[in-house]
């Protein structure tokens, strides 16, 4: 009989090469010399989000869930992950740290074939040089699985500060090599990544490196707090008497919603939150902590809205206040606040007398899309051609592949195979061009309604000028790439008057690029 084993080394150059090589690497970064004095770590957090764009990828997918935190890792509302202090060190004297943190966060994507862990982040200090490692963890079938611990995977810009507790905000994070590849090859090393946030202690510190007198108790006002336009307002909210370094630096959130059980743990009903810090820096979703535990902020609010769950908040049937707690989930309830926030009531008539009917308004709709990765999947890993006498042809079909172009560049890709020679434990051979193959192609059609690509089947080769060399399965060219498609090949073996009867096997690679 002969057999042609057809996938079962199959790689994907682009994207997969690099991961294989990535399980090799047992030690990728060097551990920073030991300080003279190096305190223990008692508390803090991590606060990460890898990327943005990645998050939105996953989240697309059929993972159940997509994204998933696990060990004491935490999801936040605005999708970025906080990871709880599990020990390490710091020499004040140099500044040189190793602060360890603790969970996991789970990325999965059954439809594109890997599911990714990342667990157990650190942040390395050593000579005013700060980087982030964790243990990933791939799992894939387009390739043989990676499990690496305490890879480097980001390198930080700027320097961590802190006279007691030590607080790094919203650092710059550059993808390393090691974290390209353990990311599967989605980005490229130097991509840069979602900031990165954090925050230890040592032992002593108390999380406190104010000194002096406990804050005076947390007080808020809000202007204007009654009378508000249901249909939408600014309100201005004020805050005196919170603690800036207490619950390690975090500060706290301003939210607006109904008072709810937990809400320190279920801010998902709250809408809209911003986060108040002393590290921050003014942007929509954030504001600064002043360092005499006064804040200043605004808050865009409407009286109805959809919370973080999917479900409808009425303030006008409900009393809704603004709230303030202390950040990342926090038990510190010291800097609970609730002042209640009331709106006007519509009066009686038509909302505009000349159109008794009621009214039209307009919504300008904005959406970013931030395009994903190219990937390639196979249905199977063996082929087996039936048994035929010297001088006949051995035909079967090649286990389909898939390729899913979701770049969102229209660039154009190519999938090209090529055969090994074929070989007998008898020590037969076969020439690799032996082995022809019809292409056929195909694109699926998009379930969003979207236009599909245009993918086109490469060449028929015959037997005897076939895949020795390296020959095109399908194709799509730029402009039209965008999209899923499968491709398929009836195989052909030709099996030579002159070859040693025998079980054949060969290896047939599928490259995309």
């Amino acid at each position: 009989m002969v057999r042609s084993r057809a996938g079962s080394a199959w790689h994907l150059s682009m994207r997969f090469a690099a991961v294989a090589a990535l399980g090799a690497s047992a030690a990728l970064v060097a551990a920073s010399p030991a300080s003279a004095a190096p305190a223990d770590i008692t508390a803090g957090s991590l606060t990460w989000g890898f990327k943005a764009s990645f998050r939105a990828y996953v989240n697309t997918g059929n993972g159940n869930p997509p994204i998933a935190a696990s060990n004491g890792a935490t999801i936040n509302s605005n999708g970025t992950f906080t990871f709880p202090s599990k020990g390490g060190t710091h020499d004040s004297a140099t500044g040189a740290a190793s602060a360890q943190y603790g969970g996991a966060v789970t990325f999965s994507y059954p439809g594109h074939f890997f599911t990714i862990k990342l667990a157990n982040p650190t942040v390395v200090v050593d000579g005013g040089a700060t980087s982030l490692k964790a243990d990933v963890d791939l799992t894939t079938t387009a390739a043989e699985p990676v499990s690496v611990t305490q890879a480097t995977v980001a390198t930080l810009t700027g320097t961590p500060g802190g006279s007691g507790t030590v607080t790094g905000s919203n650092l710059a994070a550059v993808l390393t090599t090691e974290g390209a590849s353990a990311f599967n090859g989605f980005y490229a090393a130097g991509d840069s990544l979602d900031p990165v946030s954090f925050t230890f202690s040592t032992s002593g510190d108390g999380g406190n490196d104010g000194g002096g007198e406990e804050p005076a108790g947390p007080a808020v006002s809000v202007s204007p707090a009654t009378g508000v336009d249901p249909a939408g307002a600014t309100i201005t909210v004020e805050g005196s008497g919170f603690d800036p370094v207490g619950n390690n630096g975090f500060g706290v959130y301003a939210a607006f919603g109904p008072k709810v059980d937990n809400h320190w743990l279920n801010s998902a009903v709250l809408k809209p939150v911003k986060w108040v810090s002393r590290t921050n820096q003014p942007t929509e979703a954030r504001d600064r902590l002043n360092a005499d535990g006064t804040f200043r902020t605004t808050l865009p609010i409407v009286a109805v809205y959809t919370d973080g769950n999917g479900d409808t908040v009425d303030c006008t049937k409900v009393q809704c206040y603004v709230v303030t707690f202390a950040a990342h989930g926090s038990p510190d309830r010291s800097q609970d606040t609730f002042t209640p926030v009331t709106f006007a009531t519509p009066g009686g008539g038509d909302p505009d007398p000349g159109n008794p009917g009621g009214g039209d308004t307009d919504q300008q709709i904005t959406a970013t899309v931030k395009g994903g990765p190219l990937t390639l999947g196979v249905a199977g890993s063996t082929v087996a051609l039936p048994a035929v006498s010297n001088g006949e042809v051995a035909s079967g079909a090649l286990n389909e592949a898939t390729v899913s172009d979701l770049r969102g560049t229209n660039a154009g890709w190519s999938l090209v195979g090529q055969v090994s020679d074929f070989s007998s434990t008898g020590g037969g051979t076969i020439a690799a061009d032996n082995l022809g193959w019809v292409p056929s192609a195909a694109a699926v059609q998009d379930p969003l309604a979207g236009t599909s690509g245009v993918v086109t089947p490469g060449a028929p080769a015959n037997p005897g000028a076939g895949l020795g060399g390296a020959r095109a399965l399908c194709t799509s060219a730029t402009g039209a790439s965008n999209g899923t498609f499968t491709c398929g090949a009836q195989l052909n073996l030709g099996v030579p008057a002159s070859a040693a009867a025998g079980d054949y096997s060969a290896t047939l690679t599928l490259t995309l690029s």
